[in-house]
């Protein structure tokens, strides 16, 4: 943004630990968040209000940002390479050509994909999906699923899906640590527990995981270096 003349800041996040980011891989699970926040996560409740820029863009800055709004995701360049080779988009702001999808596309590239032959940033996230996809499918999986759902009727809940249960029963954004979400957030962790439902998606999850680290093993192997050498040149750009 600095190269097209413009001083920008881009707006803070809270920061969030690898144990907050997975605290609910297979749903709420812990008696006393259940008790103290129901199903609001903790981490929102708790964190302070963050502030981004009090002053809108202008259009100019906008188009520096995130390039043109009409652009066809297929005709960006999808590795720094040829972004360099091609030269930039046919816009010019401040006598220099616009990078293809702005300074938000050129930055990902130079941090992601630098190369051509760079393993796709989303390629551990996609198998992680396959994992999570073929453990839902999975008859173990669903059986303790619907032993789980037995056990909320009983408790009161017509609910299906563990990982859906607040929506499910109608609990709003603003509602998820409402005394009634709270109540409803202890029965269900208590039917997890009753039924092992975390223990045995965890198995199960981490067994197809193995399979698709074994078969995709070499691929894996290019990815984390790539992902050290990443995080080298992002440790330099902080320092």
């Amino acid at each position: 943004m600095t190269r097209f003349g413009f001083v920008f800041h881009a707006p803070e996040r809270p920061p969030v630990s690898a144990s907050e980011s997975n605290a609910r891989v297979f749903g709420l699970a812990d008696p006393d968040t259940a008790a103290r926040y129901g199903y609001q996560n903790p981490s929102m409740a708790d964190a302070p209000r963050q502030r981004g820029s009090d002053r809108q863009l202008t259009e100019a800055e906008e188009l520096a940002l995130m390039g043109e709004d009409d652009l066809d995701p297929a005709d960006m360049p999808s590795n720094l390479e040829d972004a360099e080779k091609g030269g930039g988009s046919d816009v010019k702001l401040n006598g220099q050509r616009l990078p293809v999808g702005g300074c938000v596309r050129e930055s990902f590239l130079k941090l992601y994909a630098r190369k051509a032959n760079e393993v796709d940033i989303l390629f551990v996230f996609n198998l992680k999906s396959e994992a999570d996809s073929k453990a839902l499918e999975d008859s173990r999986v669903r059986a303790v699923s619907k032993r789980w759902s037995e056990c909320m009727a009983k408790a009161g809940y017509t609910v299906a899906d563990p990982m859906k249960a607040a929506r499910e029963m109608g609990f709003s954004e603003g509602a998820l640590s409402s005394a009634r979400a709270i109540t409803a957030a202890k029965a269900d962790v208590r039917c997890k527990q009753q039924v092992n439902l975390v223990g045995v998606r965890y198995a199960v999850t981490v067994a197809y995981q193995k399979q698709l680290i074994e078969k995709h093993a070499e691929t894996l192997s290019l990815a984390k270096q790539q992902l050290e050498s990443r995080l080298a040149l992002a440790a330099s750009l902080t320092r």
